[in-house]
């Protein structure tokens, strides 16, 4: 078996930092703790961005990122690349193709300054 043709558009390495239930404090409410892994054969594509200017400015930013299947992305995870920290932004999506050369996770992500 021949080994899997490597897609070059996906060079990047990002930081997921996954929102991680650890237990309860002593009222039972839950508590969560920050987990990071690096995942390797992403791709990081910027989308658009918007900027609203009532009294302040907040610029909402948006980017794409594909990455390698079974990511286990969930919308409390976090992305960062080129130290800035994305949120996911809804539900990842999992796609699968024929033959497997073209599975990959994809999901939107965002960041809110202002």
């Amino acid at each position: 078996m021949s080994p899997p043709i490597r897609n070059p558009l996906r060079r990047h390495t990002v930081v997921v930092v996954d929102r991680v239930l650890v237990g309860q404090d002593e009222r039972g409410q839950d508590v969560y703790q920050d987990q990071e892994r690096e995942v390797s054969g992403c791709n990081m594509q910027p989308m658009q961005s918007t900027e609203t200017a009532d009294g302040r400015t907040q610029v909402v930013t948006r980017w794409r990122l594909a990455g390698p299947p079974g990511m286990g992305l969930t919308p409390l995870s976090r992305v960062r690349w080129r130290g800035t920290t994305y949120e996911v932004d809804g539900d990842a999506g999992e796609h699968g193709s024929y033959g497997g050369l073209l599975d990959h996770t994809e999901t939107m992500l965002k960041v809110v300054t202002g």
